[in-house]
């Protein structure tokens, strides 16, 4: 396969889940459901009974009319066959739709198969079975006979619940047609986003389908919930979470300068468990606020302000931890020390401090802690400054 032929190929099958994406966020019906590759490229089906289905045929470049010996129509018209010979009852209640970037030309069999007052069955069928009786592509073979040698009476019925679309829109188009159906749920400055995040989450739940023995369906509901749901994260009391947890991290998976919160951790004996979380905490942390940073969503200042109400709580509590180590006098020990460290560090864990009140994902604070921990602005052991000031100066 030529490099062009494996783009066109890998670009066919983006456009179908797009696509798909596409026409359930469209469909009028709410309780619409969607499924990819089960029955077709895309099945809208009621329970296990499918209704429609589609094939999608996409090319990048205006080319590939849906003439009569179109490769694309007769494709097409094979999986269609072999589907009601599998399932004759399909004939019955379902709908076969082509829907192509390319067009259908006048007087070809898919432009009469098309939902205007052109639309004439006998003649489609007539043409069809002229190409069958004469073309000499032997490719088309196979198709040629599935149509040919299917009764009649079938082959209308076929041909009857078939419509082809012409004229679609390519992948780039549909990406904006996706953006006008969630405009009205958020700002426009944020249509971009949310559309990313959309088509992150669907392309997750088209895997999860293509991997499944079983029939996975999507519905409408399930996709308007998630835009809501998403939404809402960009209102001005909210801060969208869009780094996943990277599960287990070491410490070798982070630079040099970036480790002076685990030497932190280190002067208060803290657990490796409890390592491993911390790093989490900071990376995840690190990366969102970067990700706010970088799509703008911060008011001016506003990070800032948020350390200084971090470091403001660790204040009155840090402070308090040294009054009641001043209480030992000179019977105090490194492991006193330690243990009040660490008392200090699970007491800090445990509080609610929000860069705004709905953004509650708790790694946004811990991992802000170790950030400003990073910075030695906050600490945890009573000498942590003193010890750990001259790793400043190495960075």
């Amino acid at each position: 396969m030529s490099n062009h032929q494996a783009s066109e190929q890998m670009m066919g099958y983006l456009y179908q889940v797009r696509y798909a994406l596409n026409l359930l966020l469209k469909n009028r019906d709410e309780q619409a459901q969607i499924s990819i590759e089960k029955f077709d490229d895309i099945a809208f089906s009621d329970e296990d009974d499918s209704r429609v289905l589609i094939q999608l045929k996409h090319h990048i470049k205006h080319y590939g009319d849906l003439t009569d010996s179109s490769t694309d129509m007769w494709r097409t018209l094979k999986v269609w066959i072999d589907a009601i010979k599998k399932s004759p009852e399909l004939l019955k209640t379902t709908n076969f739709i082509i829907i192509t970037t390319a067009s259908a030309p006048e007087k070809t069999a898919a432009y009469y198969l098309k939902n205007h007052k052109d639309r004439d069955i006998e003649l489609a069928y007539q043409l069809l079975i002229k190409v069958c009786e004469e073309s000499k592509n032997k490719k088309h073979t196979t198709y040629y006979n599935a149509f040919y040698t299917l009764d009649e009476r079938v082959a209308k019925r076929l041909l009857a619940n078939a419509i082809v679309v012409d004229g679609s829109s390519n992948i780039v188009d549909v990406e904006s047609e996706i953006k006008r159906e969630i405009r009205y749920s958020c700002l426009p400055k944020y249509e971009d986003l949310i559309c990313e995040r959309l088509e992150g989450w669907w392309f997750k739940k088209v895997i999860e389908a293509l991997c499944s023995d079983d029939p996975i369906y999507v519905t409408q509901s399930q996709v308007r919930s998630y835009i809501v749901l998403v939404s809402q994260e960009y209102n001005p009391d909210n801060l969208p979470i869009d780094i996943i947890d990277f599960g287990k991290l070491n410490l070798d998976d982070l630079p040099p300068n970036d480790r002076v919160f685990y030497e932190q951790l280190e002067l208060i004996s803290m657990g490796s468990n409890r390592v491993r979380m911390a790093l989490r905490d900071y990376y995840r942390a690190f990366k969102q606020r970067a990700s706010w940073v970088r799509n703008d969503l911060l008011y001016v200042n506003e990070l800032d302000d948020y350390e200084r109400r971090l470091i403001d709580e660790w204040e009155h509590c840090f402070y308090t931890m040294q009054d009641n180590l001043d209480e030992y006098g000179d019977q105090i020990t490194e492991d006193i020390k330690v243990k009040s460290g660490k008392d200090l560090f699970s007491d800090i864990q445990k509080k609610d401090i929000r860069i705004r009140e709905k953004c509650s994902e708790a790694f946004v604070m811990r991992g802000s802690y170790h950030i400003l921990a990073n910075q030695l602005k906050i600490g945890w052991h009573t000498d942590f400054y003193e010890r750990l000031k001259c790793l400043l100066i190495l960075r």
